[in-house]
């Protein structure tokens, strides 16, 4: 990081690094690098300083190096503030966007190299309307319950009723941690990700979790292939976690607490078995649930027992979201839930979990077979490419219409073989994610 002034004053506020990328972009930055020593960054700060001075250069710029064992080369000069100088402020205790204003006006800057200095360790992450599991496939839409974390600074610029649009990039919150040292600020971000209530949409957030949890990262050996190299890893799912949650939605949706009535309308007065099929962010799940005493319920979830006794239901004004106080298998626990048709999004253990509630829908949709060959939008985009024409016969795989949404394209492909009996869509229009851009009609019931 770098200011220059209009008196011939250059200083350089140390580095960060910027390892932990997808697809070429960054998602999490820290200062200091964990893999520089003294004498290395005496030599890049000496570097970055040089090449300011030499083309006269005023106000807020990065330097960029790609580095290796070896030594470190200049890759180019962002001529701005960047998306992670938060972390730069965190460990200086200056504000850069106030340098960078001084400069402009023509001012001295405020502060000489001797007297910059370096404390403790601070990280960020970018939370991101993403999801990690379809290849960071963008995503946009409504939050049903967006509540950051009041333990970190949180950049982000959401209201009460934030709407995600699709035609921006998938950023929508910086969440950034100081610490003592690097330990230090890694745990508290962690913990403030687990306190961050993102319901509605897909993020990153569990993602971002796992790679500072990552023992790779953790001993500050992150390279630009880390992801690459960690992803089944950072995207493994917790057995556990997924059942208490599968426990959890199944009162929610079919029990619930106080008068014996869930979200769903379905009673639990009696102690008899309800057979309940969820989809656990798209895996299938099956549970049974009963009442087995007064204010306690037992759930069977694909072969364990998970005993839980709700003690308060905090629904919200909209009757949309809502807190529950439910104890499960002896541990008490608030989490907060939100509801959008069938699907309930659920904040649990530190991490938001979707449900879809699949236990009235026909055989063949609940069950997952091959495809249903009703093609539904991934996300909210527009049609950029209709691939394929009523009448058609196709194979499952065949592209058959791309939406665009945040500067990215996403092709929709056949989920059976059969032939196109209908196309709701085309070029240019505007669709929202689960709609129906497609249907095929397999052989069988053609006949």
């Amino acid at each position: 990081q770098v200011f220059g002034d209009h008196h011939g004053n250059v200083i350089h506020l140390g580095e960060r690094d910027c390892s932990v990328q997808r697809r070429h972009q960054k998602v999490v930055e820290e200062a200091p690098g964990p893999g520089v020593d003294a004498q290395r960054r005496r030599a890049m700060g000496e570097a970055a300083v040089r090449a300011t001075a030499a083309i006269g250069y005023r106000g807020a710029g990065t330097i960029e190096f790609i580095a290796d064992a070896g030594g470190f080369y200049f890759m180019e000069m962002n001529t701005r503030l960047q998306v992670e100088h938060p972390v730069t402020e965190a460990v200086t205790g200056l504000d850069l966007v106030e340098l960078q204003l001084i400069a402009a006006a023509g001012q001295p800057l405020p502060i000489t190299q001797a007297q910059v200095q370096v404390r403790g360790h601070a990280i960020e992450v970018r939370l991101c309307a993403e999801d990690p599991a379809k290849g960071f496939m963008p995503q946009s839409g409504r939050f049903r319950a967006w509540a950051p974390t009041a333990a970190l600074r949180v950049d982000h610029a959401l209201g009460g009723d934030p709407e995600i649009s699709p035609y921006y990039d998938s950023m929508i919150a910086k969440v950034i941690a100081h610490g003592a040292s690097r330990a230090d600020a890694c745990r508290k971000l962690i913990h403030g990700l687990e306190d961050t209530v993102a319901l509605g949409i897909a993020t990153n957030q569990g993602f971002l979790a796992a790679c500072l949890a990552h023992p790779v990262f953790a001993a500050g050996q992150a390279t630009t292939a880390f992801i690459g190299a960690h992803g089944d890893e950072l995207l493994a799912r917790n057995a556990l976690a997924d059942r208490r949650a599968a426990a959890v939605a199944a009162l929610l949706l079919h029990g619930i607490a106080t008068d014996g009535r869930g979200v769903a309308g379905r009673s639990l007065a009696h102690t008899l078995p309800v057979p309940v099929l969820l989809a656990i962010d798209g895996t299938a799940t099956t549970v049974s649930i009963a009442r087995s005493g007064p204010g306690s319920f037992t759930a069977e979830v694909d072969g364990a027992t998970v005993a839980l006794a709700p003690i308060e239901l905090v629904p919200e004004a909209d009757g949309i979201a809502g807190a529950l106080v439910v104890t499960i298998d002896g541990t008490t626990t608030r989490l907060r839930f939100a509801r959008d048709g069938h699907v309930l999004h659920l904040h649990l253990d530190g991490r938001p979990v979707r449900i879809d509630d699949r236990s009235f829908e026909p055989a063949h949709r609940a069950g997952e077979a091959a495809g249903d060959g009703r093609i539904r939008a991934a996300m909210n985009g527009r049609v950029v490419a209709v691939l394929a024409a009523i009448g058609d016969e196709v194979e499952p795989g065949r592209p058959l219409v791309t939406l665009e949404a945040m500067k990215m394209e996403h092709v929709h492909k056949a989920d059976l073989a059969g032939r196109i009996t209908a196309i709701t869509v085309g070029d240019g229009d505007q669709v929202g994610a689960g709609q129906v851009l497609v249907e095929i009609e397999a052989p069988a019931a053609a006949g």
